[in-house]
């Protein structure tokens, strides 16, 4: 055989050796990562402060918690998968917060939702929150959701509740310039309605704030605060208080003979029986929620907390507007890890992509217990409807109504 031709011929049969062995790789299907496993469960830690002060109003929350966990999970929890709470005591001190957070950080596998509900708690463990990537659902205190971090609020913070008040406030008293005087907690939460932002919004609005009283949550009577209302010419009382905190303002003013005289108005989460049988009946008191109310009973929602709770044989003390709110707190949990399994599949359950599918959140109703929408700059919904306690029920005066977010 000619030299040349015997070359040709042998580089001919290696390059169709090599098409060949090309072709049959080529045609192999590349194998995908076989998809994450579904988990047994969903681990959900919370932390309250159920041995301090707010011990009682604390185990209702818990209460409303559990009660909703065990609806989701009868309903097939997360895509078959059930969610458990793992609930630690606080006792209201800053620093037990601080161990349980790290103790929940520690778990297996490393939560990426935590709640801590007590405003205080969200406040001092902000940045650690955002230091370890971890959504942290929570009450409405400005300060710990602001500037936006890794916390969410089950209701419209408290400042923007109060702006919202003044704009029915101002439109119910129209074309009269209202005189309001406001008694509220000497802390973190009651205060929040006396951030310069709120003082100036009420301004703004035409509300005329003529005195601003305080008291500490354990004081047993404020009528040294109610008489220097009634004599600033305050024809509006707003407290930013809950439970004992309107009830006690309302039998004093009751006992000095001026209930009937001055009108009154308080921060949704105290819109609650147990506050109306404390407090005498607390009739006429008129403030914003978030939540809907228990004697809404064509609400979806509102029945299947009913069933709920009388399934549990809850007492008549957890009949509260925050059982109401956690009912729907522990619903945005769900949401929340469901939408980031139907994203980033079960391996991808971290703090990072609950964030973002909380962010992305528009809408969200509770079954009808809500309205709620998130974005990046936003970690409250605003929408509330403004209610009266009359005659042993609450009633809704106004459909959803949108605040002005005071920044």
């Amino acid at each position: 055989m000619n030299p040349t031709k015997a070359k040709l011929s042998v580089v001919l049969t290696v390059l169709v050796t090599i098409i060949a062995i090309v072709g049959v790789s080529c045609a192999k299907t590349p194998q995908a990562p076989p998809a994450a496993a579904k988990w047994d469960k969903i681990l959900i830690p919370v932390a309250a402060n159920l041995s301090g002060p707010y011990g009682a109003q604390s185990q209702v929350v818990i209460n409303g918690l559990t009660d909703c966990l065990g609806y989701v999970n009868e309903q097939g929890g997360v895509k078959g998968v059930p969610l458990e709470f793992v609930i630690r005591d606080t006792a209201g001190k800053p620093d037990n917060a601080m161990t349980l957070l790290t103790e929940f950080l520690a778990m297996k596998p490393r939560p990426a939702l935590v709640s801590f509900l007590d405003s205080q708690d969200a406040v001092s463990l902000k940045q650690r929150f955002i230091e370890n990537k971890v959504v942290n659902i929570t009450g409405g205190t400005a300060s710990a959701l602001y500037p936006p971090g890794y916390s969410f609020a089950i209701w419209t913070e408290g400042g923007d509740q109060f702006g919202l008040f003044c704009d029915w406030l101002v439109e119910k008293e129209a074309p009269k310039k209202p005189k309001l005087g406001i008694l509220t907690w000497d802390n973190v939460f009651g205060k929040v309605i006396l951030e310069q932002r709120c003082l100036d919004y009420a301004k703004s609005k035409g509300v005329d704030i003529v005195s601003t009283q305080l008291f500490n949550v354990m004081d047993t009577t404020v009528a040294d605060q109610l008489k220097k209302l009634k004599d600033s010419g305050a024809e509006w009382v707003y407290t930013n208080t809950l439970l004992i905190g309107p009830a006690r303002i309302n039998n004093d003013a009751i006992t000095l003979g001026i209930q009937d005289k001055m009108k009154w108005g308080v921060a949704g989460v105290a819109i609650s029986y147990n506050t109306m049988g404390l407090g005498k009946g607390m009739e006429g008191w008129i403030g914003p929620s978030p939540w809907a109310s228990w004697d809404e009973t064509n609400n979806q929602g509102i029945q299947v907390m009913r069933q709920q709770f009388e399934k549990n044989k809850r007492e008549d003390f957890d009949k509260q507007n925050v059982y109401c709110g956690s009912f729907i707190g522990a619903l945005l949990m769900k949401h929340a890890f469901e939408k980031t399994v139907d994203r980033y599949g079960w391996d991808g359950i971290t703090g990072e992509n609950m964030l973002k599918v909380l962010e992305e959140t528009k809408d969200f109703d509770a079954m009808g217990m809500t309205k709620m929408s998130f974005s990046p700059e936003l970690r409250h919904g605003l929408f509330c409807k403004i209610y009266e306690m009359k005659q042993g029920k609450i009633l809704p005066l106004t459909d959803w109504r949108q605040a002005t977010h005071l920044k």
